[in-house]
């Protein structure tokens, strides 16, 4: 026992006294053997690849040397970072201390499977061999990818179009080439030009700096020979260069509308465009379709249209005359004549319609004024506004004739009633002119109006319902005086009261029975006792003036004097009214 440990302890010394960067007594005893050429630099410091006893130590002293492995393993690429090598310790595939002739890397290359690593073998690249693309080379994952580093040799661009060969060919097909999406290079290929070969334009192989101007491919196919410009895309397109499309409104600012956008270019710009500015106005092409011959001016378009040049169109309402009614139906030539004989016509209705004047110029040359240009019979006037007498009543339902009669009457006829109504002055004449003091326009007979309290002779009572013909029986309503025997023959009196008759001292209008008469205020005779109570005619017999009546008693009772005139006529000395047989002493 105290060998092992004399032994142990002197192992232990040893290992103490020797240096860090040496190798150790004991560790050229345990070594198992030479190590590989590639390593073999490193034999004299086994630290460099061992940790003293911690085996799973190791993978990380071969990364930390071999430090593009270590990458590939951390971002998980190439060989050793795809395959299972990422989890297993480097010395199951890479064993050392075999001897310097001893190979670290020990795969067949005949089985190896390409697509454990970054760049899978397909195409034309599975029947290469490792020493096509990996040379002589030991370090396969320093082998780049690109294409360029292999085909540099056999590619056709020289160079010209980088070294990202990818993007146009594949490893199938070299020859076939990828879609490739020209519109990176700010040229879209569209219509015709995506089925065009490459080659076609970029000529020689030339690819920077490439003309995109149509005129640069194109300029043999210009049958314009140049005076149209170089930007042949304002009329052709990609899609066939024969079918031209040109805007004409907005490139040369000049509309195609109607027949116009039928015609052929040449049709305006000659031959081979020998007219590159043809006229713009109408009458720069159309001179000779001008029936009017210049008369109307050079402006075309003001009546005709590029959809068809025999229909005519004109806003006359841009005129001093619009067409309004039947005038919008009539042809330019029922005012202005054929062939625009006359350009400018009178306006007046009368210039064009005297004709069809049925007043034979009688009211004037306005015509407009009663007629409208719908239709020309229907005539209308407010003669209500545009004239100094409104038609009121049966005056409105007339037709025109009945007052202006032509051709005698004139336009303007008097304004009078009696100036028409004439022949039906039942009056004759004898109360003047003005019929409106008493009648209306809307029955002369049956409403009759008149104001009677304007008059000497206001009417009351039951005057005031009597018809005019009550009083005026022959309708000439003149005087026949106010007072009540104008009228009222005294039938009843017959004179006895007064002649002429003072009716109104004892009648009126209202009643005319109902009378009354104040003999004692009104007379000098006081009716008193018998006298009370009688009737006019039992004093009043006679005709004659009642104010002369006699006063005395004698003049009534002389058939009643008893005394027949002995105590002569003053009767009222002895007797009363009372009564005659009262006798006063």
């Amino acid at each position: 026992m105290r060998f092992w440990a004399r032994l142990f302890f002197a192992i232990a010394l040893m290992l103490s006294a020797q240096s860090a960067g040496t190798q150790s007594v004991m560790e050229r005893l345990v070594t198992p053997g030479p190590l590989a050429t590639a390593h073999a630099r490193l034999e004299a410091t086994c630290n460099s690849c061992h940790q003293s006893f911690t085996r799973t130590a190791q993978n990380s002293r071969c990364l930390a040397c071999h430090r593009g492995i270590a990458s590939d393993i951390t971002a998980r690429q190439g060989f050793h970072g795809r395959s299972t090598a990422r989890t297993q310790e480097c010395r199951i595939c890479h064993s050392d201390h075999h001897g310097r002739g001893f190979a670290l890397v020990r795969f067949n290359r005949a089985t190896f499977n390409h697509a454990l690593t970054d760049y899978p073998l397909v195409g034309g690249h599975a029947r290469a061999t490792c020493a096509g693309c990996h040379g002589t080379s030991t370090h396969f994952r320093t082998t780049t990818t690109s294409c360029a580093s292999c085909h540099s040799d056999t590619e056709p661009h020289r160079g010209r179009l980088g070294r990202n060969c990818q993007s146009c060919h594949s490893v199938t097909a070299w020859a076939t080439t990828l879609p490739f999406n020209h519109a990176t290079t700010g040229f879209a290929l569209t219509g015709a030009h995506r089925t065009q070969r490459c080659m076609t334009c970029h000529v020689g192989q030339r690819w920077a700096g490439t003309p995109t101007t149509c005129i640069s491919c194109h300029a043999r196919d210009d049958r314009h020979n140049g005076t149209r410009g170089t930007n042949c895309s304002s009329c052709h397109s990609t899609a066939t260069w024969s079918a031209a499309t040109f805007n004409h409104a907005r490139d040369a600012n000049f509309p195609l509308l109607g027949q116009h956008a039928a015609m052929a270019c040449a049709g305006c710009h000659g031959a081979n465009n020998a007219i590159r500015n043809p006229a713009r106005t109408c009458v720069g092409c159309h001179a000779r379709d001008d029936t009017h011959h210049g008369s109307r001016g050079t402006s075309c378009a003001n009546c005709h249209n590029p959809s068809s040049w025999a229909n005519t169109r004109f806003d006359h309402s841009q005129t001093a005359f619009p067409l309004l009614g039947k005038h919008a139906t009539t042809a330019c030539a029922g005012c202005h004549g054929v062939n625009n004989a006359t350009p400018k016509p009178e306006t007046s209705c009368i210039a064009c319609h005297a004709e069809d004047d049925a007043h034979h110029g009688q009211n004037g040359p306005e015509c407009a004024r009663c007629h409208t240009s719908r239709n020309w019979d229907v005539a209308n006037f407010n003669h209500d506004e545009m004239t100094r007498f409104p038609l009121t009543g049966a005056h409105r339902s007339l037709e025109c004739g009945a007052c202006h009669t032509p051709p005698a009457q004139p336009t303007r006829i008097p304004m009078t009633c009696v100036s028409c109504h004439a022949e039906d002055d039942a009056h004759a004449g004898r109360l003047g002119t003005d019929c409106a003091s008493c009648h209306g326009a809307t029955a002369w007979a049956e409403q009759v109006r008149f104001d009677h309290a304007l008059t000497r002779f206001p009417l009351i009572g039951k005057h005031a319902t009597v018809l005019c013909t009550g009083c005026h029986v022959d309708k000439q309503f003149t005087s026949r005086g106010i007072t009540c025997q104008s009228c009222h023959e005294d039938t009843h009196h017959a004179g006895t009261l007064g002649t002429p008759s003072s009716c109104a001292r004892c009648h009126n209008s209202t009643d005319w029975r109902t009378w009354r008469f104040d003999h004692d205020s009104a007379t000098s005779f006081p009716l008193t006792g018998r006298h009370q109570g009688l009737i006019c005619s039992a004093c009043h017999s006679r005709p004659g003036n009642p104010s002369e009546a006699p006063g005395t008693c004698i003049g009534c009772h002389r058939r009643d004097d008893r005394h027949r005139g002995g105590f002569g006529n003053d009767c009222a000395r002895c007797h009363v009214t009372t009564s005659f047989s009262e006798i006063l002493m």
